[in-house]
């Protein structure tokens, strides 16, 4: 149970500090993380495989975490659309 609490209590730091969607990300640096210590405390010797999945998911994190300066732009709406339909423009007043 500690260590639940642990992971749970630092992932509240981290997520304080930053966006919800950039610590999602990071969340795939824990099975690269998790490798060398199983190997390092338990002698549990990655294969091939399990180094090739790694790799793979630092390649994931860099590019997922690679456009860290650009602002996403968020659109405003100059005019109000209908949800029941895309593209639809709600109309505010009386009708024709």
């Amino acid at each position: 149970m500690f260590p639940t609490a642990l992971a749970f209590a630092t992932w509240a730091y981290a997520l304080a500090r930053t966006t919800a969607g950039r610590m999602g990300a990071t969340t795939y640096a824990v099975p690269a993380l998790v490798v060398p210590m199983s190997w390092l405390f338990l002698d549990e010797v990655p294969g091939a495989v399990t180094l090739l999945g790694g790799a793979g998911c630092l390649a994931g994190v860099a590019m997922a975490r690679g456009r860290a300066g650009e602002a996403v732009p968020t659109p405003s709406p100059a005019t109000p659309r209908c949800p029941a339909t895309p593209g639809a423009v709600r109309r505010t007043g009386p009708g024709p």
